[in-house]
């Protein structure tokens, strides 16, 4: 007796294997991606975070050490012009002069230290520097020896000594300052754009979401799925806070490059520009008759004082007084050259060399005093700016990474349910 022969009318879904298309095969995909995009989400997010709060704070270094090294070339020019002011007296020169002298001498020389130790990178280029600030010192020290001998060559080892600092010293100074100020930009560039990051994020979690709650609605007849509605609510609350926090600080670093930061590289600049014009006007009188170049040099420097100190006034409190200090200094040199060049050349000393109101040294002292505060204090607000705006970074960091696995988990747990349900 054969075997009945087989039914050709279709099988049961209960006799089917699952097939990838079957409602708790996608549940277990969903489960997947829930996973696959809320880790991800919240590392990404916390990585953003972070390298921003880095990033800010490399800013604030490489601004510290751009400080640092106008801080030495400030110092270098500062004991240049009280070391040519000094030689116009013949002689030993007042000892509180001298004792500015060794004290900017000694700024600078701790200062380079100070960046070294800061900024390996820089470290090659400052001991270069080094070395050309001892031939500095040394070539002072024998303008000085042969001055108080009242010898003539006095003045051409001053003007050797003068020339070679700022042929040899200050080009270092300023590569060091244009790295330094390039690293700044490039911090504050990063932790500008940090935000993209997050904020990509915080899309892609909220389709999924939102693609994933409409989904589980559909086929389960479930309005919600608390899990992964909790789960996304979570992630998306704290990439959306990160993302904000990353938004103030790209806003922060904005305002503190156009305006801080700008401040006290426009102050650095005129300060550095300043001293170095001080230095000419004791060099125009230490060649006597022969120092127009010295002359010209200090018209160039004046300018460029004038200029950045228009720059920094409408940024700090004190910039109009500090442009009007400046204006007194040039008004009382432009007195000290009408004496020179109408014959008067020890008038025109006198009225250089002075510690009296009237003279050119206690506008320039005055000058040096008030804008020397309002770098410092523009230099701090710039470190608070960006220390404070980095301050909640790193744990919302944590916290991103931390919401993206517990809606991971919550995702998973909450389509985990729905396939027992076909079991």
């Amino acid at each position: 007796m054969s075997a009945p022969a087989p039914s050709g009318g279709p099988t049961t879904v209960r006799g089917r294997l699952p097939g990838p298309a079957d409602t708790p095969t996608r549940l277990r995909l969903l489960a997947g991606v829930l996973v696959v995009v809320a880790v991800p989400a919240g590392l990404l997010a916390a990585q953003a975070s972070w390298s921003a709060s880095a990033s800010l704070g490399r800013a604030a270094d490489a601004a510290d050490q751009l400080t640092r090294v106008q801080g030495v070339q400030n110092g270098l020019l500062q004991a240049d012009a009280d070391a040519t002011n000094a030689f116009l007296i013949g002689g030993l020169e007042p000892p509180e002069q001298r004792v500015r002298y060794e004290t900017a001498m000694g700024d600078a020389a701790q200062g380079v230290a100070q960046a070294a130790r800061a900024q390996p990178a820089d470290a090659e280029v400052l001991a270069a520097l080094n070395a050309t600030v001892m031939t500095y010192t040394g070539a002072v020290e024998r303008a000085r020896a042969t001055n108080r001998q009242g010898l003539p060559v006095g003045a051409q080892y001053l003007r050797v000594a003068s020339g070679d600092l700022r042929a040899d010293a200050i080009p270092l100074l300023q590569a060091l300052q244009e790295a330094g100020q390039s690293r700044a930009e490039a911090e504050l560039d990063s932790a500008r754009t940090a935000w993209l990051p997050a904020a990509a994020a915080v899309l892609v979690s909220l389709l999924v979401s939102v693609v994933a709650s409409v989904w589980l609605a559909r086929r389960t007849r479930r309005v919600l799925n608390l899990p992964v509605v909790v789960g996304g609510g979570v992630l998306l609350a704290v990439l959306v806070a990160a993302t904000v926090a990353l938004v103030v600080a790209a806003g922060t670093a904005e305002r503190v490059w156009a305006g801080s930061y700008a401040a006290e590289r426009a102050l650095s600049d005129a300060r550095v520009a300043a001293f170095d014009a001080k230095s000419n006007e004791s060099l125009t009188l230490v060649s006597r008759g022969s120092g127009a170049a010295f002359e010209e040099a200090w018209q160039v420097s004046a300018t460029t004082v004038g200029d950045r100190l228009d720059a920094a006034a409408p940024l700090v409190a004190d910039g109009a007084d500090l442009v009007a200090g400046w204006q007194d200094y040039t008004a009382r040199h432009e007195e000290v050259r009408a004496l020179d060049d109408g014959g008067g050349w020890e008038a025109a000393v006198d009225l250089a060399t002075t510690t009296e109101a009237e003279g050119t040294n206690a506008a320039f002292t005055a000058f040096d005093v008030a804008s020397a505060g309002v770098l410092t204090s523009v230099g701090a607000e710039t470190r608070t700016a960006l220390d404070g705006a980095r301050g909640s970074l790193v744990l919302l960091g944590g916290l991103c990474l931390g919401a993206g696995v517990v809606a991971a988990v919550l995702g998973w747990r909450g389509v985990a349910r729905r396939l027992e349900e076909y079991r």
